[in-house]
């Protein structure tokens, strides 16, 4: 079997090609042939034939059994998903889903719809009522970019105050929705990260807060991770949301609410290295393609 993992613009194919190393033979095993490609390096031509033929990092290259596309989704990412899908290969995180994913609002509204618990949203701008924001959200809140990552601009308003402060310099136009979303207090600084692979519960970490005072719990704001274990309520619904997301690879983040969890968000390229290291590469290409539970 040949799997291709297609990195996006900001991902560094070189990090994933260290990562899935088969230092111990166990891909070879398993009869995995496992490759990594820059999107730039990835050429197919349409011949009007129906037949499509590509090229990887300057070879004539047969289309692999299966592909992920990880990190942000551009035109080149969408057009290769297309490219491949037509020709057999099955997509684990189709574009249409990642597109979907990268917006918090969109997958809200799925999981909404799927009756999912999560944490209650709505998106504001410039002229929205504080009263509506104060009423069906509350205060404090968190306020956050519809397409961010990482915990970049995301904010906990306390006050009144710093809530009109924050509509009053939102501009006319806006670019990225921003979010309003109920604090789960019970959640400061931390949350559960379950990792879906191949849609089924492969592993999960508390991520926690090395500040007492910060109520991010990201790794890219300090955070650390600590092993978790999760009971068969709360993979169905890890497992209902990724199937409902329709991402083969993910991670679902819970917040700990008073009673159980909710669903904070969906992350469609999740941070693999650590996951990789405590796994080991064979278990988890297995697992993501379905070999292993």
């Amino acid at each position: 079997m040949k799997i291709w993992i297609i990195s996006g613009a900001i991902v560094k194919a070189d990090s994933w090609k260290k990562m899935v190393a088969d230092e111990d033979g166990l891909l070879q095993k398993y009869g995995i042939e496992f490759e990594v490609y820059r999107r730039t390096e990835i050429v197919y031509i349409m011949g009007g034939d129906g037949k499509i033929t590509f090229y990887a990092d300057g070879k004539e290259v047969a289309a692999p059994d299966a592909f992920l596309l990880y990190g942000n989704i551009d035109g080149a990412m969408e057009g290769i998903d297309s490219a491949l899908t037509a020709s057999g290969a099955k997509s684990i995180n189709p574009a249409a889903s990642k597109r979907i994913a990268e917006s918090k609002l969109k997958t809200a509204i799925l999981f909404d719809k799927a009756g999912l618990p999560q944490a209650k949203t709505m998106p504001i701008f410039k002229n929205t009522p504080i009263e509506i924001i104060k009423q069906e959200i509350g205060i404090p809140l968190i306020v956050k970019p519809d397409g961010g990552f990482g915990g970049k601009g995301v904010e906990l308003i306390k006050t009144e105050e710093e809530l009109q402060k924050l509509l009053d310099d939102m501009p006319e136009v806006v670019d990225d929705v921003m979010l309003a979303q109920k604090y789960i207090n019970t959640s400061k600084g931390k949350d559960l990260r379950v990792i879906l692979a191949n849609g089924k519960y492969f592993t999960s970490s508390v991520r926690q807060s090395g500040n007492p005072d910060e109520f991010r719990s990201n790794c890219h704001q300090g955070g650390h991770y600590e092993d978790y274990d999760i009971d068969k309520e709360t993979v169905e619904l890890c497992e209902n949301a990724a199937k409902v997301a329709g991402l083969g690879l993910c991670a679902i983040d819970l917040l700990f609410a008073e009673k159980g969890f909710v669903i904070g968000e969906v992350n469609d390229s999740p941070g693999m290295a650590l996951l990789i290291r405590k796994a080991g590469i064979g278990t988890f290409i297995k697992a993501l393609m379905g070999t292993v539970r």
